[in-house]
């Protein structure tokens, strides 16, 4: 990256932005944002890190309605999906890429009002009632441990309010079939108890078509409903319960293999159907005390997901003809390969207490939170992977869980029975830390934020490959003491300087399978995989200018990044895992510029800039490879490995923008209209740290959604019009090559042009 070029590109965007301000901005302000990114209600401007928050007018004039939709819009994240049925959020180039692995950790920690949500199949759920979305960037050493190397993102529901009941529901009708319900109702149950009862409902045909199935993928059919409760115990205290619930059925994503021979971009040629279920569910109770002193937090939840996919896991058509596969014959052609299926089911416990300070100690100068958190997480894993090893078209599903017998199932796969991958795991994590953190004020100007928190982990796993009549019994430990140093100086009343320290750590864990020390290769995958741990070092500007019509957050970072845990091959078939890449680095800049240009018109610019790299040296063997070598052949297969030194890291795009142009204004009538015009640019990545030229390289795309919305008179009916994606960009979301079993690619493409109409009424 040139960063001579980047910085003057900057600057010109920035005064030009600036003077525009000055010049014709009226006497409007920019709102000021609270959140609880550090467990207390504070103003986006005030924290020494970088925070996004998103309003639920931005969640609604950005028909932001899941955790995809957030990619490219927050400076620095990137959401991907991941076969067809995950969803990775890397946040600054820091992700989950042990995806394949269902016991190993995420990097990005998903909080629901505080409560942190475990399972990485909640990330699929729909946002519904939600008030605020808050997305902190990078490691969170001291507040939020669990999974946070990349950082937290938080989304906060509607409270239940005593203001007596209200409403809104919408209803929205679109192209492909859309049709989509959302309803919240306020209710006064008693003197002392408030309630709020959410529900949406989403049907959509797919946009991709299955020309050999018949089937229309990545379709959508779900229904999320939550329950809220507030319970006012008098003396400051209160009492919060909540329950969400998300179903969903549908036919499944559309994985096209890189080299389908379909033309369209949209069409496939997949031999098998695919079916994608998940229910996931948490209920959770929150206590909160007033203590004078301190405020006083406990919160509690039980989490469960179950899941269960059906896909053709080679990505192809039976009897197609092999474009290119190293190893094979000429005139080869495409065999059958399925998951039939991939089933989960992850249970949940979290409880967490913390006091945060109301009134300074040490004469006013010293704010304080301390805390605790424990988690009991537990997973039980089946995958039964088919293939035609005789080339005939069929395959017998004749131990597909739960219904098989596993004598059977491993007499037949002793007789050379057509299975791909298959394992039985159950693995459970149990998590505790406590933290605390401290913020001195030196003067009215200047302050220290310090912090320290400790974590350990402990797993345990039953793992059974290929029908094995016993376990692998794995077990492993990790803990770690990370923490943060922030100092602040505010150079006036609207502008805070910051440079922040912080160390941030993710567990280590074992794997579901693992390479065997033999004559022919030593392993690359093992039985347990190491934490992972990054340093950061950030530098921060907030500013407000031109009397509040002008924002401007800059925030300048750097990681050094020890023992990053990927998706690794084994010389070993069938035996990937999570490995660990000794050292790597990231450094970037982030910008969140807003301008009230006018009464009427803001702009809103989100650009980041990302550089990373692996900065050791580290042989990796791709799959990609391997793949054309066999049982008997690890040598030939270890003999393929790469140094992937200075190699790109997953998911790393050097530059994301998000710019959007608001107009507001009062027509005649009495109705409020809005018009938005909103241009995302996601800039180029590699899929994986292989960054193989065939299968890893994701290229760039741009989106222009434009909304225009009526609030009628009265504020009680509103009309939304949006074009999302108006150019119908078939821009690649993301890809995925899996380390078990065939060695096929398959691409997921972002949603194409959609046309929408929401209606929507408040009551």
């Amino acid at each position: 990256m040139n960063y001579n070029i980047l910085y003057k590109q900057i600057l010109l965007i920035v005064s030009f932005l600036f003077f525009w301000t000055y010049a014709f901005a009226q006497e409007n302000a920019i709102e000021e944002v609270f959140v609880t990114a550090e467990k207390r209600s504070e103003s986006v401007q005030d924290i020494s890190q970088a925070v996004t928050a998103i309003s639920s007018d931005e969640i609604e004039s950005k028909n932001i309605t899941s955790f995809v939709d957030l990619s490219a819009i927050v400076p620095g994240v990137t959401v991907a999906k991941n076969e067809g049925y995950k969803t990775v959020i890397s946040i600054r180039g820091v992700g989950n890429e042990t995806n394949q692995n269902a016991i190993a950790a995420p990097s990005v920690a998903f909080h629901m009002d505080g409560i942190f949500i475990a399972s990485p199949f909640s990330l699929q759920t729909d946002f519904i009632d939600v008030d605020r979305i808050e997305v902190l960037r990078g490691p969170q050493g001291t507040l939020f441990g669990q999974n946070s190397t990349g950082g937290v993102i938080n989304v906060v529901s509607k409270k239940p309010s005593m203001e007596g009941y209200f409403g809104k529901s919408d209803i929205t009708f679109g192209n492909y079939g859309l049709t989509k319900f959302r309803s919240s109702n306020n209710f006064v149950l008693s003197d002392s108890t408030a309630a709020r009862f959410s529900i949406s409902t989403t049907d959509r045909d797919g946009f991709s078509d299955n020309l050999v199935t018949g089937q229309d993928l990545d379709d959508d059919s779900n229904i999320s409903l939550r329950a809220d409760f507030l319970i006012d115990l008098g003396d400051n205290s209160s009492l919060r319960f909540f329950g969400q619930y998300f179903d969903v059925d549908r036919n499944g994503s559309a994985m096209k293999g890189i080299d389908d021979p379909t033309p369209n971009p949209r069409d496939l040629r997949q031999d098998s159907v695919s079916n994608h279920e998940l229910t996931s569910s948490v209920f959770a109770a929150i206590y909160e005390s007033d203590l004078g002193y301190a405020n006083l937090k406990i919160m509690a939840s039980i989490q469960e997901d179950d899941i269960s996919v059906t896909r053709d896991n080679d990505r192809h058509n039976f009897g197609d003809p092999v474009l290119a596969i190293p190893g094979l014959p000429a005139g080869s052609t495409y065999q059958r390969a399925e998951f039939r299926p991939e089933t989960s089911l992850v249970d949940t416990t979290t409880f967490e207490i913390n006091l945060v300070s109301n009134e300074p100690a040490m004469d006013g100068k010293l704010d304080w939170t301390i805390g605790a958190f424990y988690m009991d997480h537990e997973i039980e894993n089946h995958i039964r992977g088919y293939l035609d090893v005789n080339r005939d078209g069929e395959l017998q599903y004749i131990c597909s869980y739960p219904y098989a017998d596993p004598n059977n199932c491993w007499a037949s796969w002793a007789d050379g029975g057509e299975f791909d991958f298959v394992s039985d795991a159950y693995p459970t994590r149990e998590s505790y830390s406590v933290y605390g953190q401290t913020t001195y004020s030196f003067s009215d100007q200047s302050r220290l934020v310090s912090g320290l928190r400790y974590s350990k982990d402990e797993v345990e796993s039953c793992v059974k490959n290929f029908f094995a009549p016993v376990c692998d019994d794995l077990s492993g430990s990790s803990d770690k003491t990370t923490g943060k140093v922030a100092l602040e100086f505010d150079l006036d009343d609207d502008t805070l300087l910051y440079l922040g320290l912080t160390a941030g750590f993710k567990p280590g864990g074992t794997n579901l399978t693992y390479g065997y020390d033999n004559d022919n290769a030593p392993p690359l995958v093992f039985p347990n995989f190491e934490a992972e741990t990054v340093e950061s070092m950030e530098l921060g500007l907030k500013t407000d200018l031109y009397d509040g019509r002008a924002r401007a957050n800059i925030a300048f970072f750097s990681y050094e990044y020890e023992n990053l845990q990927f998706q690794a091959t084994d010389p070993d078939p069938y035996r990937g895992g999570v490995a660990n890449i000794p050292e790597s680095e990231m450094s970037g800049l982030e910008l969140e510029l807003t301008s009230l240009i006018s009464d009427e018109l803001t702009l809103d610019m989100n650009l980041a800039f990302l550089d990373s790299e692996v900065t050791s040296d580290y042989m990796a063997l791709d799959n990609v490879d391997a793949y054309q070598y066999f049982f008997g052949e690890e040598d030939l297969r270890y003999g393929l490995r790469k140094n992937i030194s200075g190699n790109e890291l997953a998911k790393t795009p050097e530059f994301t923008a998000d710019i959007t142009l608001t107009y507001e204004t009062m027509m005649s009538s009495g109705t409020q209209f809005t018009g938005i015009m909103q241009f995302i640019k996601r800039g180029e990545f590699q899929q994986r740290v292989n960054n193989n030229p065939i299968v890893d390289a994701i290229d760039e795309y741009d989106i222009l959604n434009f909304t225009a919305s009526f609030d009628f008179v009265g504020d009680k009916w509103g009309l939304d019009l949006m074009i999302l994606n108006a150019s119908d960009e078939d821009g690649v979301n993301s890809s995925m090559t899996d380390v078990f079993g065939v060695a096929a690619s398959g691409i997921e493409l972002i949603p194409p042009r959609q046309i929408m109409a929401r209606l929507s009424m408040n009551y």
